[in-house]
């Protein structure tokens, strides 16, 4: 009995190292630190659908020139709900439209909504104002994928604050 809980522990020890290796590995291949995100708030939330979402929000796209017809070419033009899992690369060739993930006091994952002479303005698709604007270097990520509910797993270790 006692061999099997310590080969148990062993496998479990593996399989962490296994996972650190593979995520680090995959950070040097996307060329970011955070290759694999989970969304963790409401913020980029799509309510009712997309025209549903649009009816609420969409007067703000509108005021800074951004038509129905051209958000629904973005990157995630649906939004992205809690807990799905982000695939996200090095930030190269930002556009208005794209997804990028970036530092203030906490990680935050919003649109481009205007690039500036300073950097960019960002907003979550759910929030109705805009963010403070965010310089180039606070960009550490751009979002390419999304996969529904994958994440969280990894959202119940933020949590529990691991």
């Amino acid at each position: 009995m006692a061999k099997s809980k310590k080969r148990d522990i062993i496998e479990i020890i593996a399989a962490f190292a296994v996972a650190w290796v593979f995520y680090q590995g995959l950070g040097y291949a996307t060329g970011t630190g955070l290759p694999i995100v989970s969304v963790v708030s409401e913020s980029m939330y799509h309510t009712d659908g997309y025209d549903g979402w649009w009816q609420l929000h969409g007067s703000f796209y509108d005021e800074i020139g951004i038509e129905k017809n051209v958000f629904r070419s973005y990157t995630l033009p649906n939004g992205m709900s809690k807990g799905d899992l982000l695939f996200v690369v090095k930030p190269e060739n930002i556009h208005v439209g794209d997804i990028v993930l970036y530092q203030r006091d906490i990680t935050i994952v919003h649109r481009i909504v205007k690039i500036t002479e300073n950097g960019y303005v960002t907003k979550g698709d759910n929030n109705f104002r805009p963010d403070p604007e965010i310089r180039n270097e606070q960009v550490v990520g751009k979002v390419v994928a999304d996969v529904p509910a994958l994440g969280y797993p990894r959202l119940l270790l933020f949590v529990f604050g691991i």
